[in-house]
């Protein structure tokens, strides 16, 4: 009989990648369920119509490129985790329930005012990106999962950027409610700056 555990048993990661490509080409198509115009209107009524709608293509534009930005994320973190197990098949759907809940979010923010919308976009994003950060750190650390030749400098970088990106988007939580939704929604441009961050850190 075998003694192997669960936690030791591994496979190739390729079904894995290919579930997460559905899920997250799914999430981001639905996005633009949300822009919505009236049946019937005449052509002065549609022109209002279409004015009225730049609130929610701005959400829809902000979540498109969320979506792709993590996406892109999970991928290059997969061009380096070559196996997987049961315990990072878990990981991995969390960070799907997170993704699949954007459509969600974006949704509100679109509809609502107030800071409620933004702080639920902020905590599914914040969420989104721990669970990249403990994807990576779990697959590094694990012997088996992560591709031979990966340095140090790009393992510390691969968990310290999505880590970045959560503080931003946690911290703007308090700018929601202390100052505005707004202003909390303009302080996400600063994750940007988290992956250059991230790297510079790293080689220390």
């Amino acid at each position: 009989m075998s003694t192997e555990s669960l936690a030791d048993r591994s496979f190739e990661s390729d079904r894995l990648v290919f579930f997460t490509d559905g899920v997250m080409a799914v999430a981001i198509t639905i996005l633009v369920l949300d822009l919505k115009i009236p049946e019937g209107l005449d052509p002065t009524a549609l022109r209002a119509a279409f004015s009225g709608l730049w609130h929610s293509f701005l959400c829809y534009a902000l979540s498109f490129v969320v979506i792709g930005a993590l996406w892109v994320a999970h991928h290059t973190q997969f061009a380096h985790i070559r196996r997987a197990n049961p315990l990072l098949l878990w990981l991995n759907l969390l960070f799907l329930m997170t993704v699949a809940l954007i459509p969600f979010v974006t949704s509100l923010m679109s509809d609502y005012d107030g800071p409620l919308p933004t702080v639920l976009y902020a905590v599914v994003l914040t969420m989104s990106c721990l669970s990249l950060a403990a994807t990576w750190w779990y697959a590094g650390w694990k012997r088996g999962l992560m591709a031979e030749g990966v340095s140090q400098q790009m393992r510390r970088a691969g968990v310290l950027t999505p880590l970045l990106v959560a503080t931003v988007f946690s911290a703007s939580i308090a700018v929601a409610y202390l100052v505005s939704a707004s202003a909390a929604q303009w302080s996400w441009l600063l994750a940007a700056a988290s992956g250059p961050l991230a790297d510079r850190i790293s080689r220390r």
